[in-house]
């Protein structure tokens, strides 16, 4: 058995299972639409999961031929890495944000040399010590985690009215976790699907993978959209990863005052230090100690790392010191 079940105002909660990974499951939801079934997110994209979507389609009385479309709230493996097989056994459209149409490309291309030779040179330019860069060489090698026979085929806006049985389900822009992150929004139910947006027990990373830094402020972006989310006063939220979210405000404030905390945190780091991204994500506080962390741990903790430099940079609290190389920053 799945464990998938109805779970109350016509949704269906299916826990697809992540080989080897300590999330253990995506939540993919199903709703009725008219011309079938509607998903949110599809789950990781191997044999596991795909024998644990359709034992769990079977148990709610349903088939995965029956899948009309497949709305995602973001780019990642575990939420997009099934889409093509729904896609051949359905007929299935498939919609993402365009915001993250590019980063699923991104994704999804092959580990060439110079693909390799380009995530290392943003990676050292970060500041990354050789012994770092040549770990993370041999970990990323190989084929990406998911292929292009997945790629979405609709584009997603925000505020669009995706169609159910009877009702509607509504897109919410919520970037910062990717840079095209939406929720839905069951507005009869008043239910939000958060993705990874907001989770109960889990504190989603924010940022992305291009170093030093990047224009755009990805916290921020979060940071506005966890405020967006609070101000729907929303009864309960059915997140990506975990248990049901009771009070979608209020987990979204202790979200918002978590990273509080980390800038208050790193900006000490900048008091009598010049620092390198590299040099600044070691300092803050992760799940193990930095340098138990596997190669590409440290990879998804220097695109958060970056992300709250980045933010500290826009509220000019530290600034980068010209014509250094790795980047230095120092406190203002």
């Amino acid at each position: 058995m799945s464990g998938a079940a109805a779970i109350g105002d016509g949704i269906f909660q299916i826990p697809v299972p992540i080989t080897d990974n300590p999330l253990g499951h995506t939540m993919v939801y199903a709703m009725e639409s008219p011309n079938g079934l509607i998903l949110v997110d599809a789950g990781w994209g191997d044999d596991n999961g795909w024998q644990g979507l359709n034992a769990g389609l079977a148990e709610i009385g349903h088939s995965v031929t029956e899948v009309e479309g497949v709305v995602l709230t973001h780019f990642h493996p575990d939420h997009t890495g099934l889409c093509g097989r729904v896609r051949e056994a359905s007929g299935a459209w498939i919609a993402m944000h365009h915001d993250d149409h590019d980063m699923f490309e991104q994704m999804t291309a092959r580990r060439t040399d110079e693909w390799m030779a380009n995530q290392l040179d943003n990676i050292e330019r970060a500041g990354a010590p050789s012994a770092d860069l040549e770990a993370l060489r041999a970990d990323t090698a190989g084929e990406p985690p998911v292929g292009p026979e997945s790629a979405p085929d609709r584009t997603l806006s925000d505020d669009e009215r995706i169609a159910l049985s009877g009702r509607t389900l509504r897109v919410v822009y919520t970037p910062g976790h990717t840079p095209g992150h939406v929720c839905f929004y069951l507005d009869d139910a008043n239910v939000m699907f958060t993705g990874d947006h907001v989770l109960q027990k889990t504190t989603p990373h924010v940022g992305n993978f291009v170093y030093p830094l990047e224009e755009r402020d990805h916290l921020a972006d979060f940071l506005d959209s966890l405020r967006r989310v609070q101000a729907m006063d929303i009864t309960r939220g059915l997140g990506a990863h975990g248990i049901t979210i009771d009070d979608v405000g209020g987990r979204a404030g202790e979200l918002i005052e978590h990273h509080e905390e980390r800038l208050e945190h790193l900006l000490d780091e900048f008091t009598d230090q010049r620092l390198t991204v590299w040099e600044a994500a070691a300092r803050m506080k992760w799940y193990k100690p930095w340098g138990d962390i596997s190669p590409i741990g440290k990879s998804m903790a220097l695109s958060e790392g970056a992300a709250h430099v980045r933010h500290l940079l826009a509220r000019e609290q530290i600034a980068q010191i010209p014509g250094t190389e790795p980047a230095l920053f120092a406190r203002s």
